[in-house]
C-alpha cells in the first residue's frame, strides 16, 4: 500500500508540472512575498523611524499607514533591490513546469504577467499611501513619478535577468546572475536589518557581500572552464559584478541627495553628476573588493571540478 501511494503520489505531481496556469500566481506571490520580504518583516515599514505628518497630528507611534513598497526617496536603493530580487524569483516560477512538459514561452508570459500584476497592485498601493500621508516632498508628482520609474525598471529589470538565468545557455546565465547576485547580497543585508535591527546587524552586514560571490561561484561553476571562450566569460561576469557593484553604490549616494531642500529639481543634474564621479571613483582597482572575486573564483572552480567528474 504504501508503493501505491508513493506511486500515486508521484504520479500527481508529475501531471501537476504539466499544467501551466500554476505559473502566474507564484510569480504573482514570488515577486511580492519573496522579493519584499525584508520590508514585510520590518512590518511594511511600520517599525521603522516614521516622519510623517499623520503621527504628529494624532500623536501616536503606532498608528500610521503600512505601503506595501518602500516608496520614498530615502529608500530608493531598497526598493530597487526589492523589486530586482522579486522580479528573478518571479521568473524562476518558470521552473514549476517539468522541462519535457515544454510551453516555454506560455509559462514565461504568465511569469510576466504574475510579476505585473502584482507589480501594479502594490506600486499603485504604496503611491497612493505616500501621496496620502506622505511629506511634501515625497507627495510631490515629480518626486513620485521617478521612484514609480525605480520601481517598474527593477521590476522588468529583474525579470528579463531572471529568465535568461532560467532560460539562457551556460554563458548568458552567468553573466545575467552577476547582478543579480550584487542585488541578492543587498537583498540580505535588508533581511538582516528587519530581523536583527541596525544595531545587532552591524557586526554581520560586512559579511553580506558573500552571498553575492557564492552565487556568482556557483553560476561560474555551471559555465565550467572547457574552452577559453568560457575563460573569457568568466571575466566579463566578474567584471559585470564589478560595475554593478559600482552602480549600486553611486545610486545609493544619488538617492542620498534627494531630499528636501537639496536645491531639486535644478540641482539635479549636479546630483547626477556626483553620483558618476563615485560609480567611477568605486570602479578603480584599489576600491574593488579582490577578495570577494576570489572566494566567487574558488567556488567556481571547485563546482566546475566537481561536475567534471559527475559528467565523467
Amino acid at each position: 500500500m504504501d508503493n501505491g501511494v508513493g506511486f500515486g503520489s508521484e504520479a500527481h505531481r508529475r501531471r501537476a508540472r504539466t499544467l501551466v496556469w500554476p505559473v502566474l500566481p507564484l510569480a504573482a506571490v514570488g515577486w511580492w512575498v519573496v522579493g519584499a520580504l525584508p520590508w514585510i518583516v520590518d512590518g511594511l515599514g511600520a517599525r521603522s523611524p516614521r516622519t510623517w505628518p499623520a503621527d504628529v497630528v494624532t500623536g501616536s507611534v503606532t498608528d500610521g499607514y503600512l505601503s506595501l513598497l518602500p516608496f520614498t526617496t530615502s529608500r530608493l536603493g531598497l526598493l530597487l533591490t526589492l523589486t530586482l530580487v522579486g522580479g528573478a524569483v518571479a521568473a524562476s516560477a518558470t521552473l514549476w513546469v517539468h522541462p519535457l512538459g515544454g510551453r516555454r514561452l506560455a509559462s514565461s508570459a504568465l511569469a510576466v504577467l504574475g510579476a505585473l500584476g502584482a507589480a501594479a497592485y502594490t506600486i499603485s498601493q504604496s503611491a497612493g499611501a505616500t501621496r496620502q500621508l506622505g511629506t511634501e516632498f515625497d507627495r510631490d508628482d515629480r518626486v513620485l513619478i521617478g521612484v514609480f520609474a525605480v520601481a517598474v525598471a527593477g521590476t522588468f529589470l529583474g525579470l528579463a535577468l531572471g529568465l535568461v538565468v532560467v532560460r539562457a545557455g551556460p554563458v548568458l546565465r552567468a553573466v545575467a546572475a552577476a547582478p543579480l547576485a550584487v542585488a541578492l547580497s543587498g537583498w540580505v543585508g535588508a533581511l538582516l536589518v528587519a530581523l536583527r535591527g541596525s544595531e545587532r546587524s552591524r557586526e554581520l552586514l560586512p559579511w553580506t557581500p558573500l552571498v553575492g560571490a557564492v552565487v556568482v561561484g556557483l553560476a561560474l561553476a555551471g559555465l565550467g572552464l572547457r574552452s577559453v571562450g568560457r575563460a573569457v566569460a568568466w571575466s566579463v561576469a566578474l567584471a559585470v559584478v564589478a560595475v554593478c557593484t559600482a552602480g549600486q553604490t553611486a545610486f545609493g549616494h544619488l538617492a542620498s541627495l534627494l531630499r528636501p531642500r537639496s536645491g531639486l529639481p535644478h540641482g539635479l543634474r549636479e546630483h547626477v553628476e556626483a553620483g558618476r564621479d563615485v560609480f567611477l571613483l568605486a570602479l578603480r582597482p584599489e576600491n574593488q573588493s579582490w577578495p570577494l572575486y576570489a572566494v566567487a573564483v574558488l567556488v567556481g572552480a571547485f563546482g566546475s571540478a566537481v561536475l567534471w567528474r559527475a559528467g565523467r
